[in-house]
C-alpha cells in the first residue's frame, strides 16, 4: 500500500492515541502533528520506485525494534507519500501503527513544505 493511501484510510483522531502510546508524552503536540496530519492528506504524492520497510532492526546488546531506517524519510514530502509501505516477516505492527511512525518520521526527517514551518517550530519547542 502506498504511504498516502494509508493516511486516508485512517482520521486524525483514530492516529493520535496510537502516535501517544508509542511515543509518550506527545498527547502536548496534538496541534502539530494534526496540522501534519492535514498537509499530508491535502499533499499531491509523487510516485515513487523507493519503499519504506519496516524490518526487525538490532538496538544495543540483545534488544531489537521494529522500524524503517531514516532514509526512507529523508526527502519531500510528497515523495515520502508516494512510497510503497511494507513490512519484513516477524514485524507486527498493525497498520495505524506504521502510520503513526511514517507521520512523525516526517515530520522530524522529512523535507515538510513551507507551510509546516510555524507548526514544526512548535514540535521542537520540547
Amino acid at each position: 500500500m502506498k504511504l498516502h493511501q494509508l493516511i486516508k484510510a485512517y482520521e486524525f483522531d483514530e492516529i493520535m492515541p496510537v502516535i501517544n502510546d508509542m511515543f509518550p508524552g506527545t498527547a502536548q503536540f496534538r496541534d502539530p502533528l494534526n496540522e501534519a496530519y492535514n498537509i499530508m492528506a491535502s499533499l499531491r504524492p509523487v510516485a515513487s520506485s523507493k519503499s519504506i520497510k519496516y524490518k526487525l532492526n538490532k538496538g544495543k546488546g540483545e534488544e531489537q525494534y521494529m522500524g524503517a531506517e531514516d532514509s526512507c524519510f529523508n526527502g519531500p514530502w510528497e515523495v515520502t507519500l508516494g512510497k510503497d509501505v511494507s513490512r519484513e516477516k516477524g514485524v507486527d505492527l498493525n497498520d495505524i501503527e506504521i502510520l503513526a511512525n511514517c507521520i512523525v518520521n516526517m515530520c522530524f526527517i522529512g523535507k515538510y513544505p513551507q507551510a509546516f514551518e510555524k507548526a514544526h517550530q512548535a514540535l521542537l519547542r520540547e
